[in-house]
């Protein structure tokens, strides 16, 4: 009995279900030399050498041409070195010799998307990734899966694949990374579609005006979503982002933000559940020091909309402002659970703490908010990268500490 183990790594391998066991007729070869190559592929694939594992199997293929499993090996590494056309060959001699060799139909259907011959790969992967072997074989599957999808053309299916992949993996790097790309492709190409198809349209207008507003151009986007009002002035949604682009251009300017408010006003008057409306106005109001329509505003947003964090942590600042910690509470906690590490609400929950006269409370408050206040420095000077602008246009003002003082135990 001759064994090889197929144990192809996460970093250039495929991974093998189980070690496979090899029955060999004596007339195949010099038993003692198959035995010692067939050690030597094992050993090279136990302390991830490939290229050992290469050599050593390559022999045992002219010695014992009839063993499918030797093959199924032979291909799976050559799968590894990125070797396609020569793995296809070895996984389809393999199944020639053993129609029903687990794993291999699998991993030719890999090789064929690698190679750009979807059409072939796609009815093999397709119930793979719907049942995979192995979470690690799924996530592998999945992004071959997509990949295929979006190069023949086949958009809708390639995200569906991606949204199932960010359900099971949904921290992942390279999914993340993929999926971005994804979502991305696909909104530039109905973009394009739309400027082809309607030129001339608001719609257009206001798909310019919002780009001009990601690349922080606000003056010519504050001049487009003009135009959008001018021709459309019912249109949904085109005075909040007037509103935005106003005070992003002059986020200090009080005039700016009076011109904000009319149009948030219009807006609301459009769309009466629009909580971002409702939360910019609301820090209108809490920045001028007017914190009872300020927690109207952000009562409303909140009603609409409770998952918006922001809005949680500006109607609690507000609360503490009106000399109500304990009403502050709820919201605050709401926050921390949706983010964990921002600094800004650990800090206004130990002043909470505080008012309320819970010592303790306030002092495990602010050990976390100094945690998550200064980690970000640390982190930059440590080398790490940041979020590059283009992606950080925030959809609403977003929280700060302002110039409030932490509070002195």
């Amino acid at each position: 009995m001759i064994r090889v183990i197929s144990q192809l790594f996460l970093s250039w391998v495929l991974l093998f279900s189980a070690s496979l066991t090899v029955s060999l007729a004596p007339q195949q070869g010099d038993e003692a030399t198959i035995q010692r190559y067939s050690r030597q592929a094992e050993e090279a694939l136990a302390r991830k050498d490939p290229d050992a594992a290469l050599v050593a199997l390559e022999k045992l293929a002219r010695l014992t041409p009839d063993n499918s499993e030797v093959y199924a090996n032979l291909g799976a590494v050559y799968y590894s070195r990125g070797r396609y056309a020569q793995a296809v060959e070895a996984f389809r001699r393999a199944l020639r010799l053993n129609p029903n060799i687990p794993d291999v139909p699998l991993m030719l259907g890999m090789c064929e998307a690698e190679l750009g011959s979807l059409k072939e790969a796609l009815p093999i992967l397709e119930p793979a990734f719907r049942h995979p072997p192995s979470a690690e074989m799924g996530r592998m599957i999945g992004l071959k899966l997509a990949t295929a999808y979006s190069l023949l053309g086949q958009h809708l299916r390639a995200l569906e694949v991606i949204e199932a992949l960010l359900d099971r993996y949904p921290n992942d790097p390279e999914i993340l990374y993929h999926a971005s790309h994804l979502y991305g492709d696909r909104a530039l190409q109905i973009m394009t579609r739309l400027v082809d198809v309607a030129p001339e349209s608001v719609w257009k207008r206001m798909a310019f005006a919002e780009a001009l507003e990601e690349e922080k151009r606000y003056d010519l986007a504050i001049m487009e979503y003009r135009k959008v009002i001018a021709a459309e002035p019912d249109m949904t949604g085109a005075h909040y982002r007037l509103g935005r682009a106003l005070l992003l251009k002059a986020p200090d300017s009080e005039e700016a933000r009076e011109e904000a408010l009319k149009e948030f006003q219009q807006d609301l008057a459009l769309d009466s559940r629009n909580s971002a409306a409702e939360y910019e106005m609301g820090e209108i109001y809490r920045r001028r020091g007017q914190f009872e329509p300020a927690r109207e505003h952000f009562s409303r947003a909140i009603e609409i909309d409770p998952n918006v964090e922001d809005a949680q942590i500006a109607l609690a600042r507000t609360l503490l402002r009106l000399r109500k910690p304990k009403e502050s509470l709820p919201h605050l906690l709401v926050a921390i659970q949706m983010n964990p590490k921002n600094a800004i609400s650990h800090f206004l929950l130990a002043g909470a703490y505080k008012s309320l006269g819970d010592s303790a409370g306030y002092r495990h408050q602010m050990a976390l908010y100094q945690r998550y206040h200064f980690q970000p420095y640390a982190d930059k000077s440590a080398g790490g990268d940041e979020v590059p602008s283009a992606l950080t246009n925030p959809e609403v003002t977003k929280q700060t500490l302002d110039p409030e003082v932490p509070p002195q135990p």
